[in-house]
């Protein structure tokens, strides 16, 4: 992919890949398509999230649970699930896309990279709606009205604080785009499980199937914006961006302990973060489907080795 500086002729397959994307947006973004029947899609008989996704049930003690308790952590799950998506649309991509519109960093600002961007938003809007309506459903049928998270209990919106402290200009710039690409570059083993689960709520699998579809085009989106980006920046910077993206990617990876309890305690489980992080430690951490960001390595010559796991 060859490089270009601000206000130069777009090369052709870049030109092609965003034009293409915004033209079909229309008949490819969720938000243009009909809005699901939440309601009609809801089976109170059928579990909210599949157990083999929620570790609090691998946990001694959890055997006993009765079956209406273990259905309360499984809507928990679910609840939990949605906030945490939520949270990383609201504090680390859409900042990442209204940075990139700014003009601020030297990223590709044509007609289609914008017209991209700005679909991206409202996509991104429309997927914390979708989280917020698909629980108000739960909430309601599970009587979980009260079950909430604040934004800042997830371990990658944390780490994103904490990396991008004392940095300013141009470096945190990096940093906040560095951390929205391993997002939208890689997919949640959460997002890929649960939109083709068998056997749990509809309407939450047909609800994440969507999610999805939108996200795969978002990281063809991000890879042509993150390869102009990365070309127009100096030697120095672009070890700062390399170094961003590593420390976001390494962030999706952290586990989330404190959420999890609090999913526990909706079934009358008493969990402590320390039994997670034992249990944690003896198995893989969840697989991100890293097929979109080793494309954007390879275009731009840069080893994965040691970033991406």
């Amino acid at each position: 992919m060859s490089a270009q500086r601000p206000g130069d002729r777009v090369p052709e397959l870049e030109r092609d890949l965003l034009t293409e994307l915004s033209a079909r947006w229309g008949r490819r973004a969720v938000i243009k398509q009909d809005e699901l029947d939440l309601d009609g899609h809801y089976d109170p008989d059928l579990p909210d999230f599949p157990d083999h996704l929620v570790p609090v049930l691998e946990l001694p003690g959890a055997e006993s649970l009765d079956a209406e308790a273990r259905g309360q952590i499984r809507a928990a799950a679910w609840i939990s699930y949605n906030a945490k998506t939520a949270a990383v649309e609201d504090e680390v991509v859409l900042p990442a896309c209204r940075l990139m519109l700014t003009g601020r960093i030297p990223v590709r600002r044509d007609q289609a990279a914008v017209a991209a961007l700005q679909q991206t938003i409202i996509d991104e809007h429309y997927h914390i709606l979708m989280c917020h309506n698909a629980v108000g459903v739960t909430r309601r049928r599970r009587g979980l009205r009260e079950l909430d998270f604040n934004p800042r209990a997830w371990s990658v919106v944390r780490l994103l604080d904490q990396y991008r402290a004392g940095l300013s200009g141009l470096a945190r710039d990096l940093a906040e785009v560095g951390f929205a690409l391993a997002a939208e570059t890689t997919i949640n083993a959460y997002l890929s499980a649960l939109s083709s689960a068998t056997g749990i709520q509809p309407m939450n699998r047909i609800t994440t199937d969507l999610h999805r579809r939108d996200e795969s085009g978002h990281a063809v989106i991000f890879r042509e914006l993150a390869c102009s980006l990365y070309l127009n920046i100096d030697p120095d910077d672009q070890a700062l961006f390399r170094d961003a993206l590593a420390a976001g990617l390494a962030a999706f990876r952290a586990p989330d302990f404190d959420p999890w309890g609090v999913v526990a305690g909706t079934g009358g489980f008493d969990v402590k973060a320390g039994q997670l992080a034992e249990l944690a430690a003896g198995k893989p951490a969840p697989v991100r489907d890293t097929g979109p960001l080793q494309l954007l390595l390879r275009d731009l010559g840069i080893s994965d080795e040691g970033m991406i796991r």
